[in-house]
């Protein structure tokens, strides 16, 4: 992550950018609560201001961040994309037990962002909150992300609410996880898996 002091001009959205990318090493250093936006300020060289002139306040600033670095970076996102046209398995259709386990090993080795994520999405069950939309859009768009996808999956098996049941889980597992950083979160996931996926329906189909 860039966090290069200066204070050359920038275009806006290579201010944005740069605001974004130190946010998230310094989330990942100090967590939510230990830094501040004088702290992102400070790392950039620019007023405090010039940061809320760009980001608002600290909670959209971890909205933007969630927003640029977890959704559209995720590995979710990176696993289809291997399955487009010109993708390196291309012809080939995805698998649900497959995305789940890239995604938890991704997940693992981020527990800053996944902590924010956990935060965020307890937080906003209030309308109130300013991510009470995204979270509640969010649930949406997973599953709207099933029916966009050709998905290899057993003849007789509902995978809808597999996949559904899949996201639930991992979610429980990460909240446990979280709280208890000892447990090995992909070998863990594993046992879930084994579960939600069970042989021989599922064999051929991970």
């Amino acid at each position: 992550m860039a966090g290069a002091k200066g204070t050359q001009r920038m275009s806006a959205e290579d201010r944005l950018e740069q605001i974004l990318d130190v946010a998230v090493r310094l989330i990942g250093e100090k967590g939510y609560n230990g830094f501040s936006l004088q702290d992102v300020a400070s790392e950039i060289g620019v007023s405090q201001t010039a940061v809320i002139h760009r980001i608002l306040n600290k909670q959209n600033l971890l909205m933007l961040v969630l927003q640029r670095y977890y959704d559209h970076t995720g590995a979710a996102n990176q696993y289809l994309a291997q399955f487009k046209p010109g993708g390196p398995r291309e012809g080939d259709r995805p698998r649900i037990p497959e995305m789940m386990r890239v995604t938890v090993e991704q997940n693992s080795k981020q527990p800053e962002l996944v902590r924010l994520f956990e935060m965020l999405n307890t937080e906003s069950m209030y309308p109130g909150h300013p991510a009470h939309d995204y979270f509640v859009h969010r649930t949406q768009d997973i599953s709207d992300g099933y029916y966009s996808t050709d998905w290899l999956v057993p003849d007789g098996v509902d995978g809808h609410l597999v996949y559904m049941l899949a996201y639930a889980a991992m979610y429980g597992l990460e909240g446990r996880w979280l709280a208890n950083p000892e447990i090995d979160y992909p070998a863990e996931w594993q046992r879930y898996a084994d579960y939600l996926f069970p042989s021989p329906v599922w064999d051929g189909y991970r």
